[in-house]
């Protein structure tokens, strides 16, 4: 395996290959919160089976630097295509997790023509409106949000605020840092259901029924929405089913990409 970097209009994008060029490409978009390290079992295994595996770390995780301005899943799609042209990927696969299954469908829908297969890791995807409890705590958290400004001291303010937000169960908000925190509260808002019927091409959706990050119910939502999708659920399992079950999870997707 072998961490490289290359620069993309002055950001310094950091990606682990692995895997024979002249194999099919598999392209990793990981999870908000993730890296390209939290893949290296999953891509070494996909190695052994003959394909090239690519892995960045998307810009503001790992080893890749934030962006200077707050994007949107828009603008994650956008750097995905200059990657991938930048590697002269054409016509590999896609394998997209939570976040970066919410990136991989804007991807596949806006450049079909570079994308052979779609795998679909519980994507965030369908992006739910905020209901009675919802609007309870972001009231509370707003109120919590000027109760710590009273507090003299920085470091105890943000201690608490982390403190805060892990318990009110918004734990990828709590770590996120400077201008990745708006970035956040940007893409969480960002559906993509309506663009599923537009997704083309052979597509896997892999979910665990244990999942309360993207519930179950939205692996059938976006399996109605894909033409010809086929959707493998795995029991037991929860969000980051590939660190818990990596044999499965590479056979089903093996499975699933032989011709």
């Amino acid at each position: 395996m072998e961490q490289k970097a290359i620069n993309l209009n002055g950001l310094q994008v950091h990606y682990k290959i692995t895997g024979s060029a002249d194999k099919p490409a598999i392209l990793i978009l990981h999870g908000w919160g993730s890296s390209s390290d939290s893949w290296v079992k999953i891509q070494e295994m996909l190695a052994a089976r003959k394909y090239l595996v690519i892995i960045p770390d998307l810009p503001g995780f790992g080893k890749t630097p934030a962006p200077q301005s707050i994007w949107g899943v828009e603008e994650y799609t956008d750097f995905i295509r200059r990657f991938t042209q930048t590697l002269g990927l054409e016509g590999f696969i896609l394998l997209g997790h939570s976040f970066g299954g919410q990136t991989a469908a804007h991807f596949t829908v806006q450049y079909p023509e570079t994308v052979e297969k779609l795998i679909l890791f519980a994507p965030a995807i369908v992006r739910r409106k905020a209901g009675f409890k919802e609007y309870i705590l972001r009231y509370f958290a707003k109120f919590f949000g000027f109760f710590l400004y009273l507090i003299p001291f920085e470091d105890l303010r943000n201690n608490i605020r982390n403190a805060f937000y892990m318990f009110i169960r918004r734990r990828d908000y709590a770590r996120t840092q400077g201008i990745m925190k708006d970035i956040f509260k940007k893409v969480i808002t960002q559906d993509a259901t309506a663009l599923c019927p537009q997704i083309k091409v052979p597509t896997l959706i892999i979910w665990g029924d244990k999942d309360v990050a993207t519930p179950i119910q939205d692996a059938y939502t976006i399996k109605e929405r894909i033409a010809g999708s086929s959707l493998t659920v795995i029991p037991g399992q929860g969000h980051n089913l590939h660190f818990v079950v990596p044999d499965q999870f590479v056979q089903t997707i093996t499975q699933f990409l032989r011709p």
